[in-house]
């Protein structure tokens, strides 16, 4: 199924391919606040609607994960970084 997605203000935007079959919860302090759950999908599946440099990226701990935030509202649509097997995943 193709999902679409964006941050607050549209500014960045993408499409991802992928079932959702299952989503998993986060530990880490962003996600905890805000309620965030993780989809792993492989970076292939996900395109980009919008420049890329429409996002920020924030990391922190020991930088596994690329935050992406959008550079106008700061909501987050999305991150990238290694699925729970360590394999490159995007969305």
């Amino acid at each position: 199924m193709l999902y679409k997605g964006s941050c607050h203000c549209g500014h960045v935007a993408f499409q991802v391919e992928g079932t959702l079959a299952s989503a998993m919860s986060c530990n880490c302090s962003i996600c905890q606040r805000t309620g965030r759950l993780m989809w792993f999908v492989p970076r292939a599946n996900l395109q980009l609607l919008t420049p890329e440099e429409n996002a920020s990226t924030y990391m922190f701990n020991q930088h596994a994960i690329k935050n992406q935030f959008g550079r106008e509202c700061g909501k987050p649509p999305g991150g990238h970084g290694a699925d729970p097997k360590g394999n490159a995943t995007g969305g």
